[in-house]
């Protein structure tokens, strides 16, 4: 078992470890504790061999402020040795288990030899979980359960500097209820809340994974359609405005919007795109309300 294989006194001392604690290379694990074993679903280091082809880093999920850009390649180890403590966080996702388990650990990192590594993962799961919870109430709408206002206004500048740096288009497209107050009036609010949640629902479902939706505001929405011109979000607006006119919000009730589309241009800035778009809403709404003005 490499430079410690001899030495019984080390190897007990991490089975006594209230951490998942493992011996590593780059290119085999050569010990996990029994705590260890119980995690990963294996009784013995060669059914881990067999079960994850000798590697842990395998399992690590690629995930946003997780340390996965690091963990792949020949020196995965040494890189993450390399990295100062507060970004060794990692996901690691076991397929095994039921429900495909995943758990949230750092990872602190001694070299015993040139190419041997103790691990030790340390549990900060109930944290993290904690963490995504408070980030999801701070980035949704806890309404609608869509981003709100807030967290588009964040990642927006991003879909700019993309565009700038890499002639990626990107159009707006920005719709409210017809009419909403009306409902609010006549149907009472709770009426009014399930509709807002139903459309922010529905539409969900019809869009991509690429597009960005946020709740702008009251019955407004927004859609960040990226890679799409004008004219393709101008299609993808009036399928979103026909799907709405004929959805059955609950009780046969039924609702219009009004959509405004734009397309970033490379002069614009993030306050003059929005106003284009804010304008061709507008417009969409002098019209007669229940269709689609590019602008």
């Amino acid at each position: 078992m490499g430079f410690f294989s001899s030495n019984n006194a080390f190897y007990s001392s991490l089975e006594m470890h209230e951490n998942i604690m493992v011996v590593s290379s780059n290119d085999e694990v050569k010990y996990i504790n029994k705590l260890g074993l119980k995690f990963f679903g294996v009784k013995r280091i060669d059914e881990f061999k067999t079960k994850y082809k000798q590697s842990i880093n395998i399992l690590f999920l690629e995930e946003e402020g997780y340390t996965n850009k690091y963990t792949f390649g020949k020196r995965w180890l040494t890189k993450i040795s390399e990295l100062k403590y507060k970004d060794r966080k990692i996901k690691v996702k076991l397929y095994s288990h039921i429900d495909d388990m995943e758990q949230y650990f750092y990872i602190r990192v001694a070299q015993l030899k040139k190419d041997e590594f103790l691990l030790a993962f340390c549990d900060i799961h109930d944290i993290e979980l904690e963490k995504n919870h408070l980030r999801k109430q701070a980035d949704f709408d806890p309404l609608t359960q869509v981003y709100n206002r807030v967290k588009f206004n964040q990642v927006f500048p991003l879909a700019i500097s993309r565009a700038l740096s890499f002639d990626e288009p990107f159009s707006l497209i920005l719709f409210d209820i017809d009419h909403f107050k009306i409902i609010n009036d006549t149907q009472g609010h709770p009426i009014g809340d399930k509709v807002l949640f139903e459309l922010a629902r529905s539409v969900n479902m019809k869009i991509t994974e690429q597009d960005i939706f946020a709740r702008w505001g009251g019955e407004e929405f927004i859609i960040l359609a990226k890679f799409l011109t004008v004219k393709q979000a101008a299609t993808k607006a009036e399928q979103l405005r026909r799907y709405i006119q004929g959805h059955n919000f609950g009780d046969g009730l039924t609702v219009t919007c009004s959509f405004g589309v734009t397309q970033f241009e490379s002069k614009d800035t993030q306050k003059s795109i929005f106003q284009r778009v804010d304008d061709a809403l507008y417009l969409a709404k002098e019209k007669g309300r229940n269709c689609v003005v590019v602008k």
